[in-house]
């Protein structure tokens, strides 16, 4: 045997121990990405649980708001309590059917 080269013996350990550290360093990784993935999981549902919170005690704080009637502008009170302009839509609709014919 050539004393340069190690044992038939040496190298199947060598190689054994090569493919349990690959597999440890694989464990680590999987588990590591598998972790940061969770972590970031969690990170998005905090968010989420503290935007909720959020909402939900301001729409509880407006009820508590008093009433404000917004203004019009001057002239806009006449054309509402004059006439409902729906129903004045709906007559020049219906008017313009007439002319045509359709009704």
């Amino acid at each position: 045997m050539d004393p340069d080269k190690p044992s038939l013996l040496r190298r199947v350990l060598a190689i054994f121990v090569l493919l349990v550290v690959a597999a440890v360093a694989l464990r680590l990784v999987v588990g590591f990405v598998s972790g940061l993935i969770t972590a970031l999981l969690w990170v998005v549902v905090l968010a989420v649980l503290v935007g909720g919170a959020l909402w939900a005690r301001s729409t509880l704080k407006s009820g508590k708001r008093p009433r404000t009637v917004k203004s019009q502008p001057p002239g806009a009170e006449l054309a509402a309590s004059h006439e409902d302009r729906v129903a004045a839509e709906m007559r020049r609709i219906e008017q313009q059917l007439r002319e045509q014919g359709r009704r």
